[in-house]
């Protein structure tokens, strides 16, 4: 099933995930479907960023996995999830901008990521 279509959005630029697609989709009165939309695009995401830097992706996906098994516990409700995902997605665009902000190529930060990775697993 086509959850866009199913809550009449337009289809939007996944990798952005922009301020207002995140604010239509807070808003949409199914909040299933809203929080449903925001998992597989989030997902998709995270996939496409596995192929850039894993050890980002990973990270990324726990904290989606955690964040759903709360709601799936009744930890929290739909909305709480929501905010959360929505909290996710910014996080997750936001670190498109963090190798720029370093003058790192994506593979020079996947390769940074990986090393501070490394260090924290020998260090425990």
């Amino acid at each position: 099933m086509d959850i866009l279509s199913a809550t009449g959005l337009k289809s939007p630029d996944i990798s952005i995930l922009s301020d207002e697609f995140l604010l239509e989709v807070q808003g949409l009165p199914h909040k299933n479907l809203a929080l449903e939309l925001l998992r597989r695009l989030i997902n998709d995401e995270i996939k496409v960023r596995s192929w850039k830097n894993l050890v980002e992706a990973q990270s990324f996906a726990q904290i989606l996995d955690q964040t759903i098994n709360k709601y799936h516990n009744r930890s929290i409700d739909s909305v709480q999830v929501i905010e959360d995902l929505i909290k996710l997605a910014k996080t997750i665009r936001e670190s498109g901008k963090r190798g720029k902000d370093r003058g790192l190529s994506h593979e020079k930060l996947a390769f940074y990521d990986a090393n501070i990775s490394l260090n924290n697993f020998c260090s425990t």
